[in-house]
């Protein structure tokens, strides 16, 4: 029995083939490095804004809202109290764990 198929020949050698897989490689390893940088460098601009923000809050009088006049006053004037549904609906905020990045 014989068969009468016959491969193609293959238009690329060996070499040429390991030369252009190795390009695109490097081409993918350096976009994703590239990638990375951004995630740290984003990271690192939300640790610094977030320690700057503490300082803020350190030099800030009253920094505490139940001992803040103003609000007290605003408190009052609007006949509600810190606890109210009203009150927790429009100045309460919802708080997100991002103490790990």
């Amino acid at each position: 029995m014989q068969y009468d198929y016959k491969e193609k020949e293959v238009k690329i050698n060996r070499r040429e083939f390991l030369g252009f897989i190795g390009v695109l490689t490097a081409a993918i390893w350096s976009g994703l490095y590239a990638v990375t940088d951004v995630f740290v460098d984003r990271t690192k601009y939300i640790k610094m804004r977030t320690a700057g923000l503490y300082q803020d809050d350190e030099k800030q009088a009253a920094r505490q809202s139940h001992k803040n006049k103003s609000l007290m006053n605003m408190y009052k004037s609007l006949n509600f109290s810190p606890t109210s549904p009203l009150a927790e609906e429009l100045f309460h905020t919802h708080y997100i764990d991002r103490s790990v990045l």
